[in-house]
């Protein structure tokens, strides 16, 4: 009759810890929510490419992206989360001329671009009360508005200065972009916070030369 306690215990032990486990993989709260973001964004232009030279023309640029997702539970723990952000990034470029016979010439070059991102991530969330910790990948497609190149040319003491469309005709680059995405978030309450980085996949040049542009982004949010 002794025994009995600690075989209740033992069960019930044990029942709580496989609860728990199952929690933390499949909790049984999951629900769909509409969700809020706020983030750093940080571009990251790989080198220009023409056969086999590669140079080093963009320097990495910061902006910002806002917006918001829609997390849709799909099995257990693994969701679905598109999203439609509005973004602003920058990329700078900065050449130097030098020549024996000419003043030095100097061009400062600063691509700015506004539109529109569309993530469409999967992932999977652990929970561990109070705290959930995510993983996610996913492709995300770019759709810029607007986008203005402006250029600083400084010849010995004088300075011209322009501004072009960046995707107007005869421009260098291409408008629409793709990236995959992938990255990790913690949840506190209805408050998150995630950091992921996005690998381009297309060639941004329209012609000869090439360059994939990528980037980070840290991101706070609010989930209702």
């Amino acid at each position: 009759m002794k025994k009995t306690p600690l075989i209740l215990s033992a069960l019930f032990f044990a029942g709580s810890q496989g609860a728990f486990a199952q929690d933390i993989f499949d909790n049984p709260d999951n629900r769909a929510y509409l969700g809020v973001r706020l983030g750093l964004d940080i571009s990251c232009p790989a080198d220009v490419k023409s056969g086999p030279v590669s140079f080093d023309l963009y320097n990495p640029g910061a902006g910002f992206e806002a917006g918001a997702v829609y997390n849709i539970p799909v099995w257990k723990n693994l969701y679905f989360e598109p999203g439609l952000m509005l973004y602003y990034s920058t990329m700078k470029t900065d050449v130097t001329i030098i020549s024996p016979e000419l003043s030095p010439v100097s061009a400062t070059s600063s691509a700015r671009r506004f539109g529109f991102r569309v993530p469409l991530r999967a992932g999977y969330r652990f929970d561990f009360e109070p705290v959930s910790v995510s993983v996610f990948t996913g492709p995300r497609l770019t759709l810029p508005l607007v986008g203005r190149m402006h250029t600083s040319v400084k010849t010995g003491y004088e300075t011209a200065s322009k501004s072009e469309n960046l995707y107007g005709d005869g421009s260098e680059l291409k408008r629409v972009d793709l990236g995959w995405q992938f990255g990790a978030g913690v949840s506190f309450g209805q408050w998150m916070f995630e950091i992921s980085g996005t690998v381009g996949m297309l060639d941004m040049y329209k012609g000869t030369p090439s360059m994939h542009e990528s980037g980070v982004d840290l991101t706070v949010g609010y989930n209702f």
